[in-house]
């Protein structure tokens, strides 16, 4: 158990939630860290609260913006995981790892959002075209895009 996740319970215990000046003192890793603890032991309040320092502390930090995005997940809110997962993609550049992709895509899914799905797959297949699962996504959402196109077209006739 960290240093910090001690702190968010002792305090959680007197209905507070630690002070910014005591969540600063720790790095955006180990804050990381102490929500994926805190998500295992099911504390998704206290989580939420920590995700949310850690965003206002570490703006532009990988690890809080991919464990945000990913509790974000856990929680259904979709919109709130694209966020992340988009500035998360901005953050790595050229360097955003097919889990980031392979996420924002499931996400966009999650939302009914294909075209877009479709246009990150593109861009993910672009980076990593060897990638046997972004290549599998990336050819579901396509027949499932494509398979919407007649649909819309019949609709739209009647």
């Amino acid at each position: 158990m960290t240093s910090l996740y001690q702190a968010m319970l002792s305090q959680a215990v007197m209905g507070q939630m630690p002070s910014m000046r005591v969540v600063s003192q720790f790095s955006a890793a180990e804050i990381r860290q102490t929500l994926a603890d805190l998500v295992a032991a099911d504390r998704i309040d206290l989580a939420n609260a920590l995700a949310a320092a850690g965003q206002s502390l570490y703006p532009e930090s990988e690890d809080i913006l991919s464990i945000s995005a990913l509790l974000a997940e856990i929680q259904k809110d979709w919109t709130t995981a694209e966020e992340h997962l988009r500035k998360l993609v901005e953050t790595q550049g050229a360097a955003t790892t097919p889990f980031t992709w392979r996420h924002l895509i499931r996400v966009l899914r999650c939302q009914f959002e294909h075209v877009k799905a479709l246009q990150v797959a593109k861009q993910a297949m672009a980076a990593y075209p060897n990638d046997t699962t972004l290549n599998d996504e990336f050819l579901a959402i396509q027949k499932l895009v494509f398979e919407q196109v007649p649909l819309a077209a019949s609709v739209q006739l009647h």
